[in-house]
């Protein structure tokens, strides 16, 4: 069985690969970027530097797929409100494309299952109720969710009008090793390594705001389990089981620093909902998948990776 990893370079991509890996999948990496897999990914059989969309030219490469893990996405929710066509352009317009390649590819006998990753955030919008169920819903407040909704419901149809495998799972906010902390996304990982240089960390409002923190060797456990789900639902949210607040995420560092780290307080942000958790209940009874790694542990070992990673300003 081959697994082929859109985005394979990537923090979650090779979260994924090790699992996909473990679990007896030969995987391949398709990225604009490489990495060196005898020290970044061993269990890498090859990787291919193509667009995701850009299927007859990768498919050919790594021999084709039985399972294909979508976790390629050129905006992150700042920058697709920023430039919303540019958003679509790409990631729904290359997401169609993609779908109607993988069509190609099964009239010719082939038949991937495609489990693509969404925003168990996004997606929802303001949450009305909590924890948020897979029913809850959908009111996107920005153009990342909308796109990654208008995925779920191209995926839906390619399913019922020409017999696409697929599972979408809506992750909540993934943190661990080789989440790098320059970006504008991944509290943990930068916080983490702004304590670690001895810098402060930027608080908007009190601290109590709660968001669903899920350990990134967990997720890739998911796509295991969603690659070999047999049963009747599609869409799954993958999250800690729990919330964690901004301030429980800075005690925790304090504990495993031993010391006590310096905030930089804001004015707390009217768009963020105080409370924010996935209900993973769906994924317990039906992938049998829940997540194993405690937050302090996750944390810990997410520490113990960024002190290998230098400080670079941004």
């Amino acid at each position: 069985m081959r697994c082929v990893i859109l985005g394979g370079s990537g923090f979650l991509g090779r979260h994924a690969g090790q699992a996909m890996a473990a679990a007896g999948y030969e995987v391949w990496s398709v990225d604009c970027n490489q990495i060196d897999p005898a020290t970044d990914a061993p269990w890498l059989a090859g990787q291919v530097r193509a667009e995701f969309a850009a299927v007859h030219d990768w498919w050919r490469e790594c021999g084709g797929a039985d399972v294909v893990i979508h976790l390629a996405s050129s905006t992150l929710p700042a920058t697709a409100s920023a430039d919303p066509v540019l958003d679509v352009q790409v990631n729904l317009v290359g997401n169609l494309r993609l779908l109607q390649a993988l069509r190609e590819k099964r009239a010719r006998g082939a038949n991937p299952r495609l489990l693509f990753v969404s925003s168990g955030g996004a997606v929802y919008g303001r949450p009305q109720s909590v924890p948020l169920a897979e029913n809850h819903p959908t009111m996107p407040m920005g153009a990342y969710g909308v796109t990654k909704l208008a995925v779920e419901h191209h995926l839906r149809i390619e399913e019922a009008t020409h017999g696409m495998a697929y599972r979408v799972l809506r992750l909540s906010n993934p943190y661990g090793e080789w989440q790098r902390p320059q970006g504008v996304q991944g509290v943990i990982a930068v916080f983490a390594h702004r304590a670690l240089h001895g810098l402060p960390v930027d608080v908007w409002g009190d601290g109590s705001v709660v968001r669903d923190f899920v350990y990134a060797a967990d997720v890739g456990q998911a796509f295991v389990a969603a690659a070999r789900h047999e049963g009747g639902s599609r869409v799954f949210n993958i999250g800690g089981g729990a919330g964690h607040s901004v301030n429980q995420i800075i005690a925790t560092l304090e504990q495993l620093l031993g010391r006590t780290l310096e905030r930089k307080v804001f004015a707390a942000r009217p768009f963020d909902p105080p409370v924010n958790v996935l209900d993973i209940q769906r994924a317990r009874e039906e992938l049998g998948w829940q997540p194993t790694i405690a937050f302090e542990e996750g944390v810990a070992r997410a520490l113990e990776w960024l002190r290998t990673v230098p400080y670079e300003p941004h």
